[in-house]
């Protein structure tokens, strides 16, 4: 049961996954979704203001890549409005400013020259994404406004020098200017590209084939089109005796807060980033609860920090209330919407538990536990998921490691599935949050 807040641009809910309890002398979990649905925001958008952030080294020649690219920044080009701006970015062994934003709002034609003429630059062939980083960020800070939505968009094939340099950069830059990752190919180094994007509150997307690049960059673009609030972050203060065991980032994506402990005040900050407007953003807390006489009890005290258009510094609150009792017929059934996506986020641990087995060598482990996650998919009717992972667990098999090219493609066929909320019926949400 939750106390929800309204206000002009979101509602906040919290949704336990029962509203009461059996009193005992022990321990027991409890899970705790606390969601964020923007409404109306009166339809206007943020204008952008972009640095596109374009590998250019020697494997980027392979398949195509960098065709491919060039067409997705030439289509992005033609999708700015006016009040946006935006700065492309090329690096390999060096960085090399493309086009300003004023080049762009300028003349369009001849920064789409240039883009074709990406190879000509004198760069280098390796990989120094670092560099282009900075010099991504140094073009977006000339116009960056907490008005705007400041953002780089990485596209990598490879692999680079100085890992620890774009992961620092990435999480200086919360709350700032976020860094959506696209890694292109199955040599990329996801692990670094996905912890970028994750620290700077954005997206990651994997892309297997080259050919996907356009429509991916596209749906990353409606993605920037809709984002309706940003800096979004969540504070959640427990009360006495309930302890945080995980935190989970639930929807729209699936990943680990990583070090997400309550502070002396037993308070635990949540980062979020930027929303998207008609989505809902939640994050699930599994929580350990102290036995209990009966009684209404307050669990957990929210606050969800964001800023609007033209109205920085918004809060809206809300808190989560169980009941705790003696009686067994009086203890409410389980929520199904918040079990839902309980199994969710198990589903895409046990995936990434599966991985981390294989990675150590235990094949027959990893494989166990893909089947139970192949059994979880089942159980929620995910057949795309349940596809993905069937294909992995064969290719485990085979090859009994994850290094083959087959192997890791599935690998990250899975990941980029799992992470993904997607079982969710909207109506569910209605009646979750009615009840």
């Amino acid at each position: 049961m939750s106390v929800p807040s309204v206000s002009g641009s979101i509602g906040f809910h919290a949704l336990s996954s029962r509203d009461a309890v059996l009193s005992s002398a022990e321990n027991f979990v409890l899970y705790l979704l606390l969601e964020a649905q923007p409404r109306e925001v009166g339809g206007r958008r943020l204008p952008l203001n972009l640095g596109i952030v374009l590998d250019r080294s020697g494997s980027m020649y392979d398949e195509q890549r960098l065709d491919y690219v060039s067409e997705a920044v030439k289509y992005l080009i033609d999708q700015l409005a006016p009040d946006d701006r935006a700065a492309i970015v090329a690096f390999a062994d060096r960085a090399a400013v493309v086009a300003t934003p004023d080049q762009l709002q300028q003349d369009k034609a001849r920064v789409k020259r240039a883009i074709d003429d990406l190879d000509l630059l004198e760069i280098g062939g390796g990989t120094q994404m670092a560099l282009g980083m900075e010099a991504a960020l140094a073009e977006v800070e000339k116009n960056y406004s907490p008005n705007r939505l400041n953002r780089l968009l990485i596209l990598t094939d490879g692999q680079t020098y100085e890992e620890r340099k774009c992961l620092d950069l990435a999480r200086k830059q919360h709350g700032r200017i976020s860094c959506s990752t696209l890694g292109v190919g199955i040599e990329f180094n996801e692990k670094l590209l996905m912890e970028m994007a994750e620290a700077s509150g954005a997206n990651y997307h994997f892309i297997s084939d080259p050919a996907t690049i356009p429509d991916i960059f596209s749906g990353e673009l409606l993605g920037l089109r809709n984002v309706a609030l940003t800096n979004a972050c969540m504070e959640v203060r427990l009360s006495a005796g309930v302890e945080l065991k995980e935190a989970y980032r639930a929807s729209p994506q699936i990943y680990p807060f990583k070090n997400a402990l309550p502070n002396a005040e037993r308070l635990v900050s949540l980062p979020l980033g930027d929303i998207e407007a008609e989505t809902a953003t939640s994050a699930l807390l599994v929580l350990v609860m102290p036995p209990r006489k009966p009684g209404r009890v307050r669990i957990a005290q929210a606050s969800l920090h964001y800023d609007a258009p033209s109205a920085p510094g918004q809060c809206a609150t809300t808190e989560a209330v169980v009941t705790y009792t003696l009686d067994r017929g009086a203890v409410g059934k389980a929520n199904a919407y918040v079990m839902n996506l309980v199994d969710q986020v198990s589903i895409a641990k046990m995936q990434s538990q599966a991985e981390a087995a294989a990675a150590s060598g235990n094949m027959d482990k990893a494989t166990r536990l893909l089947g139970n996650a192949i059994s979880g998919t089942q159980r929620l009717g995910h057949t795309k998921a349940t596809q993905v992972l069937v294909s992995l667990q064969n290719e485990m098999k085979k090859t009994q490691s994850l290094e083959s090219r087959a192997a890791k493609t599935q690998l990250l066929t899975a990941q980029a599935t799992l992470r993904k909320t997607q079982m969710l019926d909207p109506e569910s949400v209605k009646e979750a949050l009615q009840e």
